[in-house]
């Protein structure tokens, strides 16, 4: 009987370690999320669409709402492109209000103004697999600004 309760004991004892490395990767992946994703905020700020796209995964699926997700590299790049042109122009401001991770979940939540569009409220949302970024929702609220006469 004491062997059974040394093998339950161990079995106990490797379920709780397992557990432990479990609780440990899952902060690694949480740790390496936030790094990718801050890597990526980061050729946002250069406004280098180049620098964005080497942190997302070949495969990434953007979702917009009342838009089809764009799937690939090669598809989001004009989407970059357009968000880092608008975002470029002088007097552009942009301001990042919240910034969380949870293993492989990055949330960020973003404001901003440009010469011709009012953006109050933007929030995005990363899904980082394997150091990349798979998935980003965004959403946000633009407002275009009366014309200048």
């Amino acid at each position: 009987m004491s062997m059974l309760k040394n093998v339950v004991a161990s079995a106990a004892i490797l379920a709780g370690l397992a557990a432990v490395g479990s609780e440990s990767r899952a902060a690694d992946a949480g740790a390496s999320s936030e790094a990718t994703v801050k890597q990526y905020l980061a050729g946002w700020d250069a406004r280098d669409v180049e620098a964005m796209l080497k942190t997302l995964a070949d495969d990434a699926v953007v979702v917009i709402p009342q838009q089809s997700p764009i799937k690939g590299k090669d598809n989001i790049r004009p989407l970059l492109t357009a968000f880092v042109k608008e975002f470029s122009q002088s007097g552009s401001r942009f301001t990042s209000a919240q910034f969380t991770a949870d293993g492989p979940v990055v949330f960020f939540l973003w404001s901003g103004d440009t010469p011709s569009n009012k953006y109050p409220f933007g929030a995005d949302t990363f899904l980082v697999r394997d150091g990349r970024i798979a998935y980003l929702t965004v959403a946000f609220v633009g407002e275009a600004k009366a014309a200048k006469q």
